[in-house]
């Protein structure tokens, strides 16, 4: 939930942007095979609330170590680790929301007031966090993080499973899946979606402030896109209901793609920039659903978990890893403007293999 000021925690050590891109793309490198890892046990052992209570409660003890840990290697090591555990809690936690959604046909009109109170929650953490680290310095980020970690600990262990949508057999294979155009396409643009946020997950924080602007400023940017973020979901089922999930999905990408390009070029206007992170509704809020949504179409049941896991590994794990690799030599090698150029552009590719997916499927689709 704290996130936004990762970067400005390992710039406070004294590493390099390149360093802090790297350490970024290792914290995202356990997505890669984490995720796939977590959901296939959650498919064959019929739980999730007991793998998230492990991941909240070994993510905890292993951020306690994080201050004692100065060396650059120690703390890759860290990184890989650390999100190793937590790769687990976005894939199950969606998956477990789910199939307790879809039991009762109630995904468009009541996830986004679900997840709406994660984003309440980012809020109240990045609000908290720009306040406390004005005051005390980034070196009270480990300690604030471990906080959130022990909360959500306790939330999970008041949790439980949902039930099975059918008898319990052996988990059919979710990767054969992947050979299908449709799938295929569908992985391609959300690799490209979160490549492209890498840019704003990794950098944006760092950007505002070498422009000058303060560590509240900053998360008083942060919040802005959170609540129009807010807003979408708690609406959300009122857009899924107008338009197509085809029209959704594609002008995602093409909102992200102008909210980029805006940030990279014309972040020198605080009054602008504020506006655009109002586009944060529909790149991270109205993209994260209609993906969900379609990830339905093909991984529903016994698939749910592994596709959940699928879409965080090849999304937020392959994409947030090169991603902030590239968007760390474009901050180096051209400009940190044209590390947002550069999302841009992939969050254009992403809105033309978006198109793609759907392919031979009825106009509304």
């Amino acid at each position: 939930m704290i996130s936004p000021y990762v970067s400005l925690f390992f710039a406070d050590r004294g590493f390099s942007p390149v360093q802090i891109g790297v350490l970024m793309a290792c914290f995202q490198l356990s997505r890669i095979v984490g995720p796939y890892l977590w959901g296939w046990l959650s498919d064959v052992m019929h739980t999730r609330v007991k793998l998230l209570r492990l991941a909240a409660v070994t993510a905890l003890l292993a951020f306690l170590a994080v201050p004692g840990i100065q060396s650059y290697g120690g703390m890759m090591a860290m990184m890989i680790g650390l999100n190793l555990i937590t790769s687990a809690m976005s894939p199950l936690g969606d998956a477990l929301t789910i199939s307790t959604l879809r039991r009762h046909g109630a995904f468009d009109h009541r996830y986004g007031r679900v997840r709406m109170f994660g984003s309440i929650g980012f809020i109240a953490a990045v609000l908290t966090g720009g306040a406390l680290f004005e005051r005390f310095g980034m070196q009270a980020f480990p300690w604030l993080a471990s906080t959130m970690l022990a909360l959500f600990a306790l939330v999970v262990f008041g949790m439980r499973d949902a039930a099975d949508e059918g008898p319990r057999a052996a988990p059919p294979p979710a990767l054969p899946l992947l050979r299908r155009p449709d799938v295929a396409w569908f992985f391609a643009s959300a690799f490209l979606m979160m490549f492209a946020h890498a840019a704003l997950y990794v950098f944006y924080s760092l950007y505002l402030e070498q422009l000058g602007y303060s560590k509240f400023a900053i998360g008083v940017m942060w919040t802005i896109g959170v609540v129009a973020e807010i807003v979408f979901f708690f609406y959300q089922g009122k857009l899924f209901g107008a338009l197509a999930l085809r029209t959704i999905l594609a002008g995602t990408f093409v909102l992200a793609a102008l909210r980029f390009g805006m940030t990279g070029y014309f972040a020198q206007y605080a009054w602008l920039i504020a506006l655009v992170q109002i586009l944060h509704a529909a790149t991270f809020g109205a993209h994260h659903s209609a993906s969900l949504k379609r990830l339905q179409r093909w991984f529903a049941g016994p698939l749910q978990g592994r596709g959940q896991a699928l879409y965080t590994g090849i999304s937020y794990g392959v994409g947030g890893t090169l991603g902030g690799l590239a968007m760390g030599w474009t901050w180096k090698t051209l400009a940190p403007m044209h590390t947002f150029g550069l999302a841009a552009l992939a969050a254009l590719i992403g809105a033309g293999c978006a198109v793609m997916s759907f392919r031979g499927e009825p106009e509304r689709a």
